[in-house]
């Protein structure tokens, strides 16, 4: 193999927008939303859960009703009892704590028989309201807790007083045994259970998969219960964890959000919420949790994921399905900018008012998408080098595969990403390409999406290690055809970084993250991609120098998705010709039918284009179906 690089197609990949058009043949360079940039942490433990209450009844405030949990006491002083020590008839002394419900009964515990030096020997337990009452074996030890008075536990102070005049609680009253205590015990599981799945770093509570739980199997619950479960849940968390702002509540096989209607109202500024794979079948049961039904709606939501649900996915599989779906999400949550980790405009900032909007508000100037930007390419050299390696590389991967094997590396390492969400960018919904259904089935089993693939083993499995199972793994993959003629259709960003090596200093390689897009030739599917190559020099005389290649590929990172254009990485200048008749370049039926279109629908030079050009320049089609698009655009779109 000879002249793998394509000399022909070398260009410097000169910056346009977040992209750039390549020079003399190339590629164009830009940061699309696949590149460097972060990502929101995927909030998505699979499973179903059913829940239950020990008790009758829950009170938000103030003291339980049976059965049911209350918030911790706001008398912290410390008390003194009379130093007089009478206990009852039987030797044994009853004292009240004050100021323990920070920990659990069972922390409390051993805390005082560590405190002690001795077992406490406690005989009973009651409650009465935010105090307990324990019973111990002699008027020493009584003495011993009384001592202890002042003491922090749990970030409170302790208060131990004496009961001279014991509290007597009945057989059916709320002994240890009875439905006070049982509910106290609920609480302590329940904390426990938070305590295991919060994260105070992000401010963010994993609350998936409940129905998995060993805490929650333990409690014996009943699905005829679990509003009120999800309602203790949350009041347990704003005590302790008042700062959330991100809550995952997927896979929990809920039907109903009335458990967690007071979401907006214990966590005011939440931001990041998933119901993902959960049984929600209509977008109404989303109400309590927005203005159209709460009185604390979610106003400082950014990011919502829903996919999952049988309500979002025969909303999807209707014609035009990603226009009304976004609609009927944004109608109750107007501030989302994410939607099922994609990008929507919001209507409203977060925070501010959820009622019309005011067009001369300058918070809309701060909507999504953000203007686009200068892509990144560290130098010349590096720029050339990328377009020549992507030319090439693309030509043997359209047109001999096989031959790729020359400049993997022995110990390369590949993975395939399959992102099977509908896009919902305004291009989508009005692209016949993005609308098609695309079966992704032959990518799927070689898939490791992590946020899809949980299992471990799966996990390690789908990486791909070593240069004879690399070439196997693409050779399984669709045939492609990726235009590679038309620059405009690709962006990269590339850099170089050092890298640590095991045996020996680092080393010095380049990272190129390409995104565009490639038809099958089998099925004509047009398919988006982003793809990412670490490289690393070539040592003289090994294959890949010998099939005129300057560096291998250590790393391979393939990622697949419905078809999304490539408008995204144009910035306005390349792609709207002059500033105020569009496409002088266009034949001048063309520039007729773009200056008709604008006069008729007030868009600016570059999205008259982007609307002509999806509809193959059939201006009686575009006029037609602009009204049902229209609400989809971003303002910047219109003059």
């Amino acid at each position: 193999m000879s002249n793998f690089w394509g000399q022909n197609n070398r260009g410097r990949g000169r910056g346009r927008g977040r992209g750039g058009g390549g020079g003399g043949g190339g590629f164009g360079s830009n940061a699309n939303d696949g590149g460097r940039g972060g990502a929101n942490p995927l909030l998505s433990r699979l499973g179903n859960t059913s829940g239950q209450f020990g008790g009758q009844g829950y009170q938000a405030g103030g003291h339980t009703n049976s059965g049911g949990f209350a918030n911790p006491g706001s008398d912290r002083s410390v008390s003194f009892a009379d130093s007089r020590m009478v206990g009852n008839s039987g030797g044994t002394a009853q004292v009240s704590i004050k100021g323990w419900r920070g920990g659990t009964e069972d922390s409390l515990l051993k805390f005082l028989d560590t405190k002690l030096g001795r077992q406490a020997g406690v005989m009973d337990i009651h409650y009465r309201g935010e105090i307990m009452y324990i019973t111990v074996p002699n008027a020493d030890i009584a003495q011993a807790l009384l001592n202890l008075s002042g003491i922090r536990f749990a970030g409170d102070k302790l208060s131990f007083q004496l009961k001279t005049h014991p509290v007597k609680f009945g057989a059916g009253g709320a002994g240890r045994d009875g439905a006070t205590s049982d509910s106290v015990k609920l609480k302590d599981r329940l904390i426990a259970l938070l305590q295991t799945r919060v994260d105070m770093q992000s401010n963010s509570l994993d609350l998936s998969m409940l129905g998995q739980d060993q805490i929650i199997m333990s409690l014996g619950t009943d699905s005829q219960q679990e509003e009120k479960m999800y309602k203790a849940l949350l009041v347990i968390a704003a005590q302790i964890y008042p700062g959330l702002v991100t809550i995952n509540l997927a896979s929990n096989g809920l039907r109903s959000l009335k458990g967690v209607a007071d979401l907006g109202f214990h966590f005011p500024n939440i931001r990041n919420l998933s119901l993902m794979n959960n049984l929600l079948s209509d977008f109404s049961t989303l109400d309590c949790l927005s203005s159209a039904g709460s009185t604390v709606p979610l106003k400082n939501l950014e990011m919502l994921i829903l996919a999952g649900n049988p309500m979002a996915e025969a909303e999807l599989r209707l014609p035009n399905g990603g226009v009304s779906y976004v609609d009927k999400v944004q109608q109750r949550f107007p501030t989302i900018s994410m939607l099922d980790m994609n990008p929507v405009t919001p209507r409203v900032q977060a925070g501010a008012s959820t009622g019309p909007a005011n067009g001369s508000d300058s918070a809309a100037q701060k909507q999504l998408p953000f203007p686009t930007e200068q892509s990144f390419v560290e130098n010349q050299d590096i720029g050339d080098l990328t377009n020549s390696f992507l030319a090439g590389f693309f030509s043997f991967y359209d047109n001999n595969r096989s031959a790729l094997a020359d400049i993997y590396d022995e110990a390369a390492q590949f993975s395939l990403v399959v992102d099977t969400t509908h896009p919902t960018s305004a291009f989508a919904q009005t692209s016949a390409d993005s609308q098609k259904h695309v079966d992704f089935g032959v990518y799927i089993r070689l898939s490791r999406n992590l946020t899809r693939v949980k299992s471990p083993q799966k996990r390690i499995s789908s990486l791909v290690v070593g240069r004879a199972s690399v070439m196997q793994t693409i050779l399984q993959l669709p045939e492609t055809s990726h235009p590679v003629q038309d620059a405009q259709r690709f962006s990269f960003d590339a850099w170089q970084t050092d890298v640590p090596i095991a045996a020996g200093p680092s080393q010095t390689v380049a990272v190129v993250t390409v995104h565009g897009e490639f038809t099958e030739r089998s099925s004509q599917n047009l398919i988006s991609f982003d793809r990412v190559f670490v490289l690393a020099p070539a040592s003289p005389g090994s294959p890949a120098a010998a099939a005129g290649s300057p560096c291998i590929i250590t790393n391979d990172q393939l990622t697949i998705r419905r078809y999304n254009g490539f408008y995204s990485w144009l910035s306005s200048s390349a792609s709207a010709g002059p500033a105020e008749t569009p496409g002088s370049s266009l034949t001048a039926e063309q520039q007729e039918m773009a200056r008709a279109l604008q006069e008729q629908t007030g868009l600016n030079a570059e999205w008259t284009l982007k609307c002509l050009e999806n509809y193959g320049w059939n201006y009686q089609l575009a006029i037609s179906e602009f009204p049902n698009v229209r609400g989809t655009l971003p303002p910047e779109a219109f003059q």
